[in-house]
């Protein structure tokens, strides 16, 4: 039986978010919900914790998209885009972070970023950020949380950390999610936190 825990679930800005704990080892169930490529990328990974975030994370994923497309988990194809972010082939868009132990997975019918980060990390460096900064101010929330909003977004435009340089934000919705511009695209970005379990902190974003 596979041994990843749902213990979170919701839907925000039209993203479907599944939150679940990772096992302590590699199993043989998870290891079957991948594809080949994905069995043999797992094999070289050298630390074991990598290797169980590997697994895990992407077991649960494709798990959870073989349910939505009614098809076996193994058979999805993912690949990565022009910029190296890992997406369905098809209708749906997907996107998943790990932290501390836990993974955070949304998808949706719109290019989207999510983020998890542990409420506990250290936060010296992102305070330096001027956009980090400019959210925690906008929403009244924890810098970290400021940090996962932010974090979500780039991912959602999928140019990595260039794309946090490029943004600015337009305003904030009256149901808490805020509104960037980015000098990468035409598109908007929505982009809000999401009530996780305790101790962790977690983030949504679509390009409208």
């Amino acid at each position: 039986m596979p041994t990843s825990i749902e213990t979170w679930r919701g839907q925000y800005l039209g993203v479907e978010l599944r939150w679940f704990r990772l096992p302590d080892d590699v199993v043989a169930a998870d290891l079957d919900a991948l594809s080949p490529a994905e069995r043999g990328r797992a094999a070289q990974f050298t630390a074991a914790r990598r290797r169980v975030e590997y697994v895990a994370s992407r077991a649960y994923l494709r798990r959870s998209l073989g349910e939505t497309l009614g098809v076996v988990p193994a058979s999805i194809p993912i690949s990565p885009d022009d910029f190296g972010k890992p997406q369905h082939s098809g209708d749906v868009e997907f996107n998943l972070s790990h932290s501390a132990r836990a993974v955070l997975i949304g998808w949706g019918d719109r290019p989207l970023g999510v983020d998890l980060e542990a409420a506990h990390r250290a936060t010296h460096y992102i305070g330096r950020l001027a956009i980090v900064a400019d959210v925690r101010s906008a929403l009244s929330v924890e810098l970290i949380a400021a940090f996962t909003v932010v974090e979500a977004a780039t991912k959602a435009v999928g140019r990595g950390l260039a794309a946090m340089k490029g943004l600015r934000i337009e305003g904030v919705d009256p149901d808490g999610s805020i509104c960037f511009a980015s000098m990468h695209g035409q598109r908007k970005i929505r982009a809000m936190p999401v009530p996780v379990p305790e101790g962790y902190v977690g983030a949504v974003a679509v390009l409208d």
